[in-house]
């Protein structure tokens, strides 16, 4: 099976062309072709590795989990084309393929594939609206503003067709989910599937999220965070270090096997907008750039101080470094199960670890905790939001107005979160999802271990096989307490 994942992982690298710089395996210049031509060519390349995996069984359990991947990372692929999501996906929201090649302009060392790169995107835009897959009017405002930050003859290019050829015909704020599209309901699903990795439906989630807002607001038990903000970039990064360091000195209490590396902390880079949130960056493969926990520094005076250090233990440790770093050292799996982008998994992981983190004392004030509450609601109410946008019909103001009113949610954070539902359908599912499914197989564990339990087991059991679907994870933990 390990020929089949690298063919995989070889052709998402081939296809996703910015993925490839990223991790530090080239950096050839060349950006993604999104005409619909070369959909159809990797859509059929796609199937072909599927068709192949369906047609082999197994040796081993770990030829399982690679070929189960396989079919799940080919299918999402797949229903992301066919899902065309280019021709509406119009937004200034980072993980969307405009505002991210722009970002990411500064790692390039060449430009010269940008003003092909910009005329496909638009004319795939325009093929939308004559099909009738329009946009968000609000949401290619945004990106406007985004693109007239950069002087550059192929960027105005592609903000006149933005201004003449699309903004006229975007959907209003009544009318900005999914659901309002052709063939959209089946493009949600598609999408759920893809973020989560399982076929769940919407509706489900939605009462899902209800329960959950429910029983975060009886934690909360009237409490709410101050609205204190940061004066200064300086101590945004102080703030972020402490936390971190604290984390780290602990973690082998809690985990069997710790990242070689230390995670890095630094400032976002200049062209980072002040609205995109800190992220991690995982280390280069080719040693040259560590794994960073980038921090938004821009306008300190918006941030809220209370969510810092649970913010913190998500990008970083315990959360997404410690998982990236961990795998980084299973150098017998392929790349494939090691690299590939499984949302659910990875952000399932860094939800579980702000309340791991709870658990292993690193909130240093009860507002601290109450910051960790915070990041709760909003992942609780995603489940809500984004499911009533693109599943039932909500409005955008519909959407911001229940944030609001059951998250301490500020307006202009809620604002920015439901735009970026609208423009990512279903990537903010998978937190909540994946993090319920790393609760209940602890939950499970420990019912059936009992004083055997040790959380620095469970812990390296579930980092230790590679990226894994959440059905995956599961089989894995289920064997795991088998053998116990």
């Amino acid at each position: 099976m390990r020929d089949l994942a690298d063919r995989l992982f070889d052709l998402t690298l081939d296809h996703h062309t910015l993925r490839p710089n990223l991790m530090g395996l080239r950096d050839d210049g060349e950006l993604q072709d999104h005409s619909e031509e070369a959909d159809q060519v990797y859509l059929r390349r796609y199937r072909s590795i599927a068709d192949e995996a369906e047609r082999r069984t197994p040796e081993t359990e770990d030829d399982r989990i690679t070929r189960d991947l396989v079919l799940h990372l080919t299918r999402a692929e797949c229903d992301t084309i066919e899902s065309r999501a280019i021709e509406y996906g119009v937004s200034g929201y980072l993980q969307t393929a405009v505002p991210e090649l722009l970002y990411f302009l500064g790692h390039l060392k060449s430009h010269h594939a940008v003003p092909r790169f910009l005329a496909t995107v638009a004319e795939r835009h325009r093929a939308g609206v004559e099909a009738g897959r329009t946009p968000v009017r609000l949401l290619v405002e945004q990106a406007i503003a985004l693109v007239d930050q950069y002087d550059d003859p192929a960027v105005r290019h592609y903000r006149d067709v933005l201004v003449n050829d699309v903004l006229p015909y975007g959907r209003d704020e009544e009318h900005a989910g999914l659901c309002w599209l052709p063939d959209g309901e089946s493009s949600y699903r598609k999408a759920i599937r893809t973020h989560t990795t399982l076929d769940l439906d919407p509706h489900e989630l939605h009462t899902t999220g209800l329960r959950l807002i429910e029983d975060i607001k009886r934690e909360f038990g009237g409490r709410r965070p101050s609205s204190l903000k940061y004066t200064g970039a300086d101590e945004m990064i102080e703030d972020a270090e402490t936390a971190v360091r604290r984390a780290e000195s602990i973690a082998p209490q809690w985990f069997r096997t710790a990242p070689r590396a230390r995670c890095e902390i630094a400032a976002s880079a200049p062209s980072v907008p002040a609205s995109a949130p800190p992220h991690y960056l995982p280390a280069a493969l080719d040693g040259s750039r560590p794994g960073t926990y980038f921090v938004n520094t821009k306008d300190p005076h918006t941030r809220l101080r209370a969510i810092a250090e649970a913010t913190a233990f998500h990008e970083a440790v315990p959360g997404h470094h410690f998982e990236s770093a961990r795998l980084e050292q299973l150098g017998h799996l392929p790349l494939l199960r090691r690299k590939a982008r499984i949302t659910a998994f990875t952000e399932g992981w860094a939800l579980y670890s702000e309340r791991l983190a709870d658990e292993m004392g690193l909130y240093s004030t009860e507002e601290a905790r109450l910051g960790m509450l915070t990041m709760d609601a909003k992942r609780a109410g995603r489940l809500v939001a984004d499911t009533g946008l693109h599943a039932k019909g909500w409005s955008r103001p519909q959407a911001i107005d229940y944030l609001l009113a059951n998250t301490p949610m500020p307006r202009e954070l809620a604002e920015a979160e439901v735009d970026r539902y609208l423009a990512q359908p279903g990537q903010a599912l998978a937190y909540m999802v994946g993090r319920l499914k790393f609760q209940e197989l602890r939950g499970r564990a420990e019912q059936a271990l009992g004083t055997a339990f040790d959380v620095r087991d469970f812990h390296e059991v579930v980092l230790g096989r590679g990226k894994l679907t959440l059905g995956l994870l599961d089989d894995v933990v289920t064997a795991w307490i088998a053998e116990r």
